[in-house]
């Protein structure tokens, strides 16, 4: 009986600690890597943000950042298992392993002139030198791309780069740069800038914005590229600016996720980045411009992770949907474990018995044996045995393993043996007598 229950309570511990090793794991937070850069970027700030609202909220998942220099590093670090999510823009750099999540904010491609330099269409800028804000790459394949569409061969056309919408004003009043090509968002401080710079190198007369009339048709073909409509007096101003709106080429920068990433945790990412959205923004007002994807694919679209899809239509599992599975072969492990432990007590039980009746089937063989002994060594042996037997009894009253009807039958066996044994003693001891008797 001992064993028994000491076996039930090791099972139940087993069980306790597995329940308590499960409920820790499902428990602890989920920490995400995101690659973003540089760290002074206003995409670093907005995932910043949103990684210290999740942990101040205490919510299950959590943001990690791994800095990098750029967009195309932080989706090298995706591809080489560095990163569970990144910040990439989709012109520059797309992941091979990754699926889009949001969009953080859509980025136009600014190009404007003052107004004295005669320029007011992409083919005024041959012969022209266009000062390229920020010295990256892609802006400039940016500008190769629609002097292309248009038919005007990229020697025609100079190129400057400028460190930043600081320069540009110096360069067009020196004559260094005729027009300014910047990237962003209409509302970031690079584009705001560089529309500020150009009006002031016109003396306050409004600046030439050059509208992209094909953007459409240069972003059918490329899931890289898209449409961006400058509304008219985004840039404020009297008369506005622009006086009527412009359409232009635009690029998106886009959070993606790692295709192999559990679609459970990205439909709970992006949950909370569109809940958390508002709060963000107070913070960082660049969050208000985060938005879903579109979601058929095509031609020009991304392709979105099954996680965030089933987010936005509504299709997101419950967490007993998703765990279902493993509840039902909980329930059948705990079933199997019961099952077992039955078997296991079952079989004490059995054991427990079977060594009680040997012992109650050697009693009864001791009556016997003493009612045919022809010595009184035999009786001796007999005699110890029973006490013996008595110890066991004992014991077993003692620890449960034999209940009150079980010492009853000892008790009644023992009385029968010690009895059966004592009668005969005595007779042996009679028939002695007579035969000493007749020996004399």
């Amino acid at each position: 009986m001992r064993r028994t229950t000491l076996l039930s309570l090791a099972a139940l511990l087993l069980m306790l600690g597995a329940s308590l090793v499960a409920w820790r794991l499902i428990s602890a937070p989920t920490v995400l890597r995101v690659a973003v850069g540089p760290l002074a970027s206003e995409d670093a700030r907005l995932v910043a943000a949103a990684g210290q609202y999740l942990a101040r909220e205490h919510e299950a998942l959590r943001l990690k950042i791994v800095a990098t220099e750029g967009e195309a590093e932080s989706a090298r670090a995706l591809d080489e298992g560095r990163a569970d999510l990144a910040v990439v823009r989709t012109d520059v750099a797309m992941p091979e392993k990754a699926q889009a999540v949001a969009i953080l904010h859509r980025d136009a491609v600014v190009i404007v002139a003052p107004p004295t330099r005669g320029i007011a269409t992409i083919s005024d800028l041959r012969d022209r030198t266009v000062g390229i804000v920020r010295r990256m790459p892609a802006n400039l394949r940016l500008l190769e791309l629609l002097l292309a569409h248009y038919e005007l061969p990229k020697e025609s056309v100079r190129t400057m780069m400028l460190d930043g919408p600081e320069q540009v004003e110096a360069a067009l009043r020196s004559g260094q740069i005729d027009a300014a090509l910047a990237v962003g968002t209409v509302t970031g401080r690079t584009v705001i800038a560089t529309v500020t710079a150009v009006t002031a190198a016109g003396d306050g007369a409004g600046p030439v914005f050059l509208a992209v009339g094909e953007a459409e048709a240069i972003a059918q073909p490329s899931p890289h590229h898209d449409t961006f409509d400058i509304v008219r007096g985004a840039f404020g101003g009297t008369p506005p600016r622009p006086t009527d709106t412009v359409k232009t080429l635009g690029v998106n920068h886009v959070l993606v996720a790692a295709t192999s990433l559990p679609d459970a945790d990205v439909s709970e990412l992006t949950r909370l980045l569109f809940t958390l959205r508002p709060v963000i923004a107070r913070d960082i007002p660049l969050a208000n411009r985060i938005e879903a994807p579109e979601l058929e694919n095509g031609p020009s679209t991304l392709t979105v992770h099954p996680g965030a899809v089933a987010y936005y239509e509504d299709e997101v599992l419950s967490f007993f949907d998703r765990y279902s599975d493993w509840f039902y072969l909980g329930l059948f492990a705990v079933s199997i474990l019961g099952s077992g432990l039955a078997w296991i007590a079952s079989q004490a039980f059995t054991h427990q018995r079977a060594s009680t009746l040997s012992l109650l089937d050697r009693v009864l063989e001791i009556v016997r044996q003493a009612r045919t002994a022809d010595r009184l060594s035999e009786l001796d042996e007999l005699e110890r045995e029973t006490d013996d037997i008595l110890g066991v009894a004992l014991t077993h009253a003692g620890t449960g393993r034999l209940d009150q009807h079980g010492v009853s039958a000892f008790t009644l066996g023992l009385d029968q043996a010690r009895h059966a044994i004592a009668e005969r003693r005595r007779a042996l001891g009679r028939s002695r007598q007579r035969l000493g008797r007749a020996a004399e």
